[in-house]
């Protein structure tokens, strides 16, 4: 799906991902006119909201849903092929910005500002069914916040963090009124099948909106409400960063890969921790509908 930036698909709130066949869409361009930009805006006011009931509910039940199959098979395998040099190279030898975002290990590699490793993983920033999810869920502007790949093998997994209390104001979640504010929301992609016993991404459920400190440590198996999430290869993972989250630990030996996309409210500047932030060659290398999600709102 291609992009539309015609007034009225802008102002109808949907500059990102405009499904409406408007013609400047269909011949894969980036206008600020659209000759079909009344067609779009009497759909518009039809139209059911872009993340349905269902998506809703339980993303504020649960903290997060699960989108099947958004990354098509072919982006999938070029990721693949971008993740297999990386993996194989030193880390004094990535591009810049890619570095460490911590220290690798026999079961873990973290490789932080992915985004610009390969023009592939361009292809992820505005998928429209996940901007769908991050624009409701973020109850204002947003943007593209920082990206980061991680690898598990056996024995690996990520410890558990975040939670509902105490408030961390860069990372929060509250709905009033039905409209839903999470301030920094991920959407996890896996590039590879991953099932419980390869350590998938794991989450204790509505801990978004726990009122009281997590009893237990961060190890996931201290954790008796912990819930493993398996996902395939395509699919993403959306959930809000205020859900305590981590991963279950990687029995099977075989390989975990997954990329993050960290949307945010349109005015947090990039994360900064763990080198986590945008260089200026992206902004200039990125056609503008692209640019324009990862600008400061």
């Amino acid at each position: 799906m291609r992009d539309c930036r015609c007034w009225a698909c802008r102002w109808a709130g949907r500059p990102m991902a405009c499904r409406w066949g408007c013609s400047a869409r269909r011949a894969g361009i980036a206008t600020r006119y659209c000759s079909a930009g009344v067609a779009c805006w009497q759909k518009f006011l039809n139209e059911e909201p872009d993340m349905d009931g269902e998506h809703k509910y339980l993303f504020d039940l649960q903290g997060f849903i699960v989108l099947k199959g958004v990354v098509p098979d072919e982006v999938v395998t070029a990721c693949n092929a971008a993740l297999d040099r990386f993996e194989q190279m030193d880390a004094s030898d990535y591009p810049p910005p890619l570095q460490l975002g911590q220290e690798r290990s026999a079961e873990n590699l973290y490789i932080s500002n992915i985004l610009e490793g390969d023009p592939v993983f361009r292809s992820l920033i505005d998928i429209p069914e996940v901007l769908d999810v991050v624009a409701e869920v973020t109850g204002g502007p947003y943007r593209l916040n920082h990206t980061y790949t991680i690898y598990r093998w056996g024995g690996g997994f990520t410890g558990l963090h975040m939670h509902g209390t105490p408030i961390i104001p860069k990372c929060q979640y509250h709905c009033r009124n039905g409209q839903m504010v999470s301030t920094l929301t991920k959407a996890v992609f896996p590039m590879l099948d991953c099932g419980e016993e390869d350590g998938c991404f794991a989450a204790i459920p509505g801990a978004h909106k726990s009122n009281f400190e997590r009893p237990w440590g961060n190890h996931p198996g201290e954790n008796p409400a912990l819930q493993g999430i398996p996902a395939a290869a395509g699919d993403a993972i959306i959930f809000t960063e205020a859900l305590t989250h981590g991963s279950l630990i990687n029995t099977s030996g075989r390989p975990r890969r997954t990329l993050y996309y960290c949307y945010s409210t349109g005015y947090m500047p990039d994360w900064g921790g763990q080198h986590l932030r945008f260089s200026e060659r992206i902004y200039q290398d990125l056609p503008d509908h692209q640019r324009e999600i990862l600008d400061l709102k």
